[in-house]
């Protein structure tokens, strides 16, 4: 039995960064097809996940996931992402939970 490789992506710098971290996350699924992807987006990059932001490319190889704190810092609400976007209560912990289970971690 073979367990499942998960690699976040952190996104927390620029807005535009979220669709450099899905065009990664296809370059890394084309590699690595078994691989769980999780693009875990914080910080001022938040505002790439809103509605009113530029669409995001279509990805069903990743999660897209906003924290919730950073939402609320920005004044948006969940209803307001783009469709596809989940959210996490908080990034800090989303992230080092998965890295705690072993998650490789690549800050974008």
């Amino acid at each position: 039995m073979t367990t499942q490789r998960t690699v976040v992506l952190h996104v927390s710098d620029r807005p535009e960064d979220v669709t450099r971290a899905i065009g990664m996350a296809g370059i890394l699924h084309g590699h690595r097809p078994e691989t769980r992807i999780r693009i875990i987006v914080n910080g001022p990059a938040i505002p790439g996940v809103a509605a009113d932001a530029a669409p995001l490319p279509a990805t069903d190889v990743a999660t897209v996931e906003a924290c919730e704190g950073g939402l609320r810092s920005h004044r948006i609400s969940v209803g307001a992402l783009q469709p596809g976007v989940i959210t996490v209560p908080a990034a800090v912990v989303a992230l080092s939970d998965a890295q705690f289970e072993g998650a490789a971690y690549v800050r974008v």
